[in-house]
């Protein structure tokens, strides 16, 4: 089936709160992706080879099997400072990511500062993994567009998005049978949370603002142990050496920059 839509944008207020330091010249970045995507192109074909794959089941069994949930993820830049080496294999990589019994694919198709594509979702579809369109999502349009390029999950941020555009974007990406992401970093945003059938929550380690790693895993694993649903820790961790403790604590691990550096995926 292809969503059409009536586009309605509802850009988010990005005037962002953190403890961490204002670095301005981040802080642009993050507004301009929002600010721009009412003028991202939409997908309104219909690029879906098979229907969508639920990324919290995949989590679950893999850890009922003994293996490390982790969501691999495929990226060609980052204002972070991460670059995709030159000449890398996108296709022998996913597959490479199902020999190693990931448990879903995260794919960056933000064009400008990510370099990605909405095109590298419907290559992926192949593998038969669930795949989490990763965006700066914050309308309608970038929803249906994830669905129609294969996606089975979308990527939504508390810390930038209302509590009303969280409900509204996660119950659109329900109706069309996919799951939710709900990520924060500042965890005051954690009000705006409301745990749901397909809803994942994930603490991501990345200050968006400032682009580094400020960790506080041990104090959000105390504030969110009793929200029910699964919990997914994102940014800085390194494939294989995931601590016991995080195990015990989180359903999901997002692994990207280690796992596009390694020899093993690579290989």
């Amino acid at each position: 089936m292809v969503y059409n839509f009536t586009l309605r944008v509802s850009t988010p207020n990005v005037a962002i709160r953190s403890s961490g330091t204002f670095w301005r010249h981040n802080m642009s970045i993050v507004q301009s992706i929002y600010s721009e995507n009412a003028k991202r192109i939409p997908v309104t074909e219909n690029r879906r080879i098979r229907g969508t794959i639920s990324l919290r089941k995949s989590l679950y069994e893999r850890r009922r099997s003994g293996i490390t949930p982790v969501i691999g993820e495929f990226k060609r830049s980052s204002p972070s400072g991460f670059r995709i080496q030159d000449g890398m294999d996108k296709v022998k990589y996913f597959r490479k990511l199902e020999e190693m019994k990931v448990a879903g694919i995260s794919v960056l198709t933000e064009p400008k500062y990510f370099l990605g594509s909405y095109l590298d979702i419907t290559e992926a579809q192949s593998l038969g993994l669930p795949i989490l369109a990763k965006d700066f999502i914050s309308n309608e349009q970038m929803v249906i567009s994830a669905y129609n390029s294969g996606a089975d999950a979308i990527l939504l941020i508390l810390d930038f998005l209302s509590a009303s555009q969280i409900r509204n974007l996660s119950n659109l990406a329900s109706r069309m049978d996919m799951e939710s992401l709900v990520e924060f970093h500042d965890p005051r945003f954690l009000v705006n949370y409301v745990p749901c059938d397909s809803c994942m929550l994930g603490y991501n380690r990345r200050n968006l603002i400032t682009m580094k790693i400020e960790d506080n895993t041990m104090g959000i694993i105390d504030m969110i142990h009793i929200i029910p649903g699964p919990k997914i820790l994102e940014s800085g961790l390194k494939y294989g050496s995931i601590e016991p403790y995080l195990e015990r604590e989180f359903d999901g691990f997002l692994i990207g920059t280690s796992l596009l550096e390694s020899q093993e995926a690579r290989r």
